[in-house]
């Protein structure tokens, strides 16, 4: 399989030179769909510098084979490289998106493990300890405060433990990643404050890794908004457009300044990150009184639609 693609590959990129030394660009062969060999590349594992190494090989063969008199080697060294970059490059993104949809599913399996433990044991424990409590407690007992405070603190950690349970056993997968938005909205507790989700435009599949990385990202924002805001109402809003996907989580509640809040508070950092890894842009809006809009917006990628 590698060696045929391998062969065709070059075969392509020697045909595209000649096309390009000739002036008869629109008779070259396109590129092949990079999806097919960037992604047997990660399914063998073979690294995208071996791919850099062979194209190195084949620009110092082809062009001392190439430069022949009636051209100047420089044309040649220019539109051999081309060629080769119109193979190289798209194989390498497309290996790199294979890569993360591996790491995505892993993570997902990971989360489920992890998610299980936290309701059936942890959770469970927790709540087996407040009934204990409460069945203990004598509101004419010189420790009723202690116990009532201690009640209060396990009642708060077990609620905290379910969210990220809740957290944790949900991902994209399969689906979109609006509706994965809706799925674990409609999951979240009854309790203020109350979190709508919609979408506008048409919604459209990205590669597996963008799509759960910018859920994480979402899906924390939500969070802190349920957890910080004292909001009344959370508005999550996924804008699909030609060129770009926009989320926006946007709240009622206090709002705060930007300067007031020290780097790491709110996962600012974190969200931020993981935006950056995905070649998408965060920015946080905040006034207080105001609320606090949290804003994903991710540019489309031919390799996505």
């Amino acid at each position: 399989m590698v060696i045929e693609q391998v062969a065709a590959q070059v075969h392509r990129i020697l045909r595209r030179t000649f096309a390009s030394l000739c002036g008869s660009v629109d008779d070259a062969p396109p590129p092949a769909p990079p999806s097919g060999v960037g992604r047997t590349r990660a399914a063998q594992n073979i690294h995208p510098s071996d791919s850099l190494n062979a194209a190195t090989l084949l620009f110092d063969i082809a062009l001392t084979e190439l430069a022949f008199d009636q051209h100047d080697p420089s044309e040649v060294a220019r539109a051999l490289n081309a060629a080769i970059m119109d193979e190289v490059v798209p194989a390498s993104l497309a290996y790199v998106d294979a890569l993360l949809e591996r790491l995505a599913v892993a993570h997902t399996e990971e989360r489920l493990g992890i998610s299980r433990e936290l309701h059936d044991r942890v959770a469970h424990g927790i709540a087996a300890g407040i009934q204990r409590v409460r069945l203990s407690r004598q509101p004419t007992s010189a420790a009723a405060g202690r116990i009532a405070e201690a009640l209060d603190l396990l009642e708060s950690a077990l609620e905290e433990t379910r969210s990220l349970a809740l957290d944790l056993r949900h991902s994209v997968g399969d689906k979109l990643l609006d509706q994965a938005i809706l799925d674990y909205v409609v999951d979240l507790v009854s309790e203020p404050p109350h979190v709508d989700a919609s979408s506008e435009g048409t919604p459209r599949s990205l590669p597996a890794g963008v799509q759960e990385e910018a859920f994480i990202i979402v899906r924390e924002a939500i969070h802190n908004a349920r957890r910080h805001s004292r909001a009344g109402r959370i508005t999550v809003v996924s804008n699909w457009r030609r060129d770009r996907l926009r989320i926006s989580v946007a709240d009622d509640g206090v709002g705060f300044e930007r300067d007031t809040i020290r780097p790491g508070a709110l996962g600012l950092i974190a969200a931020q990150e993981r935006a950056e890894l995905i070649g998408a842009d965060l920015s946080i809006d905040s006034r207080p009184g105001a609320g606090t809009t949290v804003a994903l917006t991710i540019a489309r990628r031919e390799s996505s639609a």
